[in-house]
């Protein structure tokens, strides 16, 4: 027993320094740009370079920390937003839109260093977190889906759905926020917002085409949901 208990000490005290050393990364990347070092993002923590090594396998653990907390920010300011018994997908899909953007605009450099890859030998690392991102697509669709769970006999085709849309989502945020830290926005953010609740819902209502379903985009989503009547 007191070997657990001390196991279990050392599990808490990990995930705590752990956590502190993704705020620091958070505050250095957002000072310094995405081209920070593992020692910058050290002596922001107050800590040694060794030590980030410690609580972190390497270089690629420490940048999925950081794409799990943004997923986490994320999924944070969604969830409380939004009804799934009275919003409609419209609703449910912009309120999203509007609460990434919203992050983008606090932590731009963040974003930066998470879609480009700055760290050496990340791709891999950089890919499996746009994928954890597609998490959140998949959640809300889980939330508003009993009816297309009755309706659709291929739930594959929204898993596929929502990876596609998390995946246009981050490149045409790497778009919009330009080429380094010093660009302009591309456009207004609330016209970006407009444009990527757009194209998100014609991948939603392309894919139950695709399955013989018609989703009502302006009405509450439990009530939106029906399968298409076959032409005469």
């Amino acid at each position: 027993m007191k070997v657990d208990a001390r196991s279990e000490r050392w599990r808490e005290h990990r995930k705590k320094v752990r956590a502190e050393i993704v705020d620091a990364a958070f505050r250095a990347i957002d000072r310094l740009g995405p081209n920070v070092s593992v020692r910058e993002i050290a002596e922001e923590a107050g800590t040694a370079k060794p030590k980030i090594y410690r609580h972190f396998a390497d270089k690629s653990d420490m940048f999925a920390e950081i794409g799990e907390r943004m997923r986490d920010m994320l999924w944070a300011a969604i969830i409380p937003s939004i009804d799934v018994d009275t919003d409609s997908a419209r609703d449910i899909v912009g309120r999203g839109v509007e609460h990434y953007v919203e992050l983008v605009e606090q932590h731009p450099n963040v974003v930066r260093f998470l879609l480009q890859g700055r760290f050496a030998d990340q791709s891999a690392a950089a890919m499996t977190t746009v994928n954890k991102g597609s998490e959140i697509t998949l959640a809300i669709a889980d939330m508003i889906s009993t009816e297309l769970k009755d309706l659709a006999p291929e739930p594959a085709a929204f898993e596929l759905a929502a990876f596609a849309i998390f995946g246009t989502a981050a490149s045409a945020t790497d778009w919009w926020l330009g080429g380094d830290d010093d660009s302009p926005r591309r456009m207004p953010a609330d016209q970006f917002i407009a444009h990527m609740t757009t194209i998100m819902m014609g991948a939603i209502n392309g894919t139950a085409d695709l399955l013989g379903i018609e989703i009502q985009a302006d009405q509450p989503i439990n009530t939106a949901v029906r399968r298409q009547q076959p032409v005469a």
